[in-house]
């Protein structure tokens, strides 16, 4: 039997950063940052935090404030998908400056900053019997799932509306 002193060690060595590697893999996250964009008291509009499901009420805290809708109070819940422009007051910038470039070449850099996300608004009623309405942009995928979690704690909810088709029968 041939012996392979260098192999072992290698081999061993592969072992040890294939089962690092999986105990650093990152896992989704299962509570992913969320964008209020209007609608909550107490929290401004375009602040980031956690939205979640728990103890019958959606919950949604920032760093300095947080809110609850009681799921009973939920009429109905709304999910859509939109693109928005990346990069906050930098990317607004580099876009003006892109404007400028010539041969059209700031068209590609506009693209390649938009990011598309999932909006998800809950329409509830508060205790007094006033009707509201909250907005929050989550990522993409996400907002079907958060739906899924208020209709399983009781939120009322009406059926999510199938795209019709159009004439010529493209979607």
């Amino acid at each position: 039997m041939l012996d392979f002193p260098r192999l072992k060690p290698c081999a061993l060595a592969m072992l040890l950063c294939a089962a690092i590697t999986t105990a650093f893999a990152q896992q989704p996250d299962p509570n992913p940052a969320v964008r209020h964009l209007i609608g909550l008291e107490n929290i401004k509009n375009n602040a980031t935090g956690k939205l979640t499901v728990q103890n019958g009420a959606l919950e949604f805290k920032d760093k300095k404030a947080e809110a609850q809708v009681p799921v009973a109070n939920i009429d109905d819940i709304f999910t859509g998908a939109e693109t928005t422009q990346g990069g906050g007051t930098t990317g607004r910038v580099v876009k003006t400056a892109a404007m400028a470039a010539p041969y059209g070449t700031g068209r590609v850099l506009s693209l390649l900053m938009r990011s598309k996300v999932d909006i998800l608004t809950v329409s509830f009623h508060s205790t007094d019997g006033g009707l509201h309405g909250a907005i929050f942009a989550l990522p993409k995928g996400e907002a079907d799932k958060f739906r899924d979690q208020l209709i399983h704690a009781g939120a009322h909810a009406t059926a999510a509306a199938a795209p019709q088709a159009q004439e010529g029968g493209k979607p």
